[in-house]
């Protein structure tokens, strides 16, 4: 399985989607984390929803802060899971807490952008 982390600073959990400059990819076999990749969006404003699909296309799960409701229905229409955590973590974090079960997530689907 394949688990994506939104970020802007490949430390911090991105605070929304549609922002994270970088996804890092997570590969996990039996619950442990076997590799981790790094794929790169690049900085600007909330933008392209093609590219999101392309960048996530192979992964089940996506970790963010926050996401519009079109954002997640196209995700999920795709077979990607959109996680949102109702705490900003870092990366590491976010995944251990991901993977014990422990995430505290939200069903709030905000858009921060407008």
């Amino acid at each position: 399985m394949k688990l994506a982390i939104g970020t802007t600073d490949g430390a911090m959990l991105c605070g929304h989607f549609a922002l994270s400059s970088a996804f890092i990819i997570l590969d996990i076999e039996d619950g442990r984390i076997i590799s981790q990749t790094i794929r790169e969006r690049g900085s600007g404003a909330c933008g392209n929803h093609k590219s999101f699909l392309e960048l996530l296309q192979d992964c089940r799960a996506v970790l963010c802060g926050g996401i519009s409701q079109a954002m997640e229905q196209m995700l999920s229409s795709h077979g990607i899971e959109p996680v949102v955590s109702a705490v900003k973590h870092p990366v590491d974090e976010a995944a251990a807490l991901y993977l014990n079960g422990r995430l505290q997530t939200t069903s709030e689907r905000i858009c921060i952008c407008h």
